[in-house]
This record gives C-alpha cells, structure tokens and sequence, in this order.
C-alpha cells in the first residue's frame, strides 16, 4: 500500500492551537499517520510574515516538542523566492517517490485563490487537496466550487468536494495574537506556553 502523507502549509507568524487542533482532528478522522508542517518562507499570496523564518521555525519546534504525530518540513524555509506549493511539491515528490500519496491541507479561505496559484492545475494533479471547512464557511462553499468549474477546473473540482474536512471552530488567529501581543496584553492559552514564552523572549510582536 503507498504511503499516504498531508502537508499543512502556511506562515505560522505564529503557531497557534488552532492550527494543532486541526491537524489532530485531521488526522484522526483521516487516519493520517502523522501531519506535517511547511512553513512558508514568502507566501505568495499573503503579506511577508513579521517573524523570521528562524524565529517561525523554532516556535514550531516548540509547539510540536514531543508529539510524534506532527513533525516539519523545511523545504519552503531553505527555497529562495516565493513559496509556491507547485515547486514544494515537485521537491517532495522527488523525496517520497512515485507511489505516495501527497495530500495537501488548506483552509476553505484559499479554496477561491487556488486560480490564482501558481501552476494551479498541476498542483491539483500532484497532491490531493484537502480543505478544512468551518462553519459559517460551508455555507458559501458550494458557490465557491462551481465558480471553479466555471474557470475549467473540471473533475478536479470534484475530487476537492469529495476531500471536504469539517474542521472544529476555533476562533483562534495568528493576527489576533500579533494584536495582543503589540498591545500588551497576554497570548496566554491561544498558543503553547513555550511558544508565548518565546515570543516575549524575543520581542517578537511588539512594534
């Protein structure tokens, strides 16, 4: 049987316990054997995250210390230029081989940009996405899909209905910590407390 892998992409500016949160339950209901994180050097689509890759890489270390069922990548991290998921997942295809099965998660937010993605047709014929849905989200996602087959995306559409998530709500964001954490006040309880810990170490946040 091939192995069946998911990456879990994203800034992490920072980790937070929303994002573990869903890998676990992704996992769990996926029967996914560990989930790995990639963190992004320069997101294409987002603003330049406001941590150092070095600073983002290591509160992910500590956020994940002693999980086995999550572990990173770093392949975006060591990738001069923009973080495209086309060029990662051509690096991880010549890493795992043929025969694996590269699954990729993204929330329902970036299910409208996937036109917009670099080689995005051959990113959907490469890896299976996986789309974390939380509600209210859901309600809109099928106009999202068939605004997708309208722009020819065809059966691929159909293959990322079928690879819907129902993630659990948690109404956690690395915006509203970079908030807090710029206007004092704690982050406490929204991520690991050796990433919170880190954070005010560095004075990561604070301008």
């Amino acid at each position: 049987m091939s192995e069946k892998i998911v990456f879990f992409g994203g800034s992490f500016d920072p980790v937070h316990h929303g994002h573990l949160i869903v890998a676990r339950a992704l996992a769990e209901q996926r029967g996914y054997a560990r989930v790995t994180f990639v963190p992004a050097a320069s997101p294409p689509h987002k603003p330049p995250p406001e941590a150092s890759a070095d600073d983002r890489l290591a509160m992910l270390r500590l956020a994940i210390e002693g999980e086995k069922l999550f572990d990173i990548c770093q392949l975006e991290l060591n990738r001069p230029g923009p973080s495209y998921t086309f060029e990662t997942l051509c690096q991880l295809r010549e890493q795992y081989g043929g025969d694996a099965e590269l699954h990729w998660l993204i929330g329902a937010d970036m299910v409208e940009e996937l036109p917009s993605w670099h080689r995005a047709k051959d990113v959907l014929a490469m890896a299976r996405i996986v789309v974390a849905v939380r509600p209210p989200w859901h309600e809109r996602l099928e106009g999202v899909l068939a605004s997708l087959r309208e722009k020819t995306f065809g059966k691929q559409v159909e293959d990322i209905a079928r690879s819907i998530f129902a993630a659990p709500l948690i109404d956690i964001s690395s915006t509203d910590i970079r908030r807090r954490v710029r206007g004092r006040l704690s982050a406490r309880f929204l991520t690991p407390d050796e990433v919170v810990s880190y954070i005010l170490r560095r004075q990561l946040y604070c301008s």
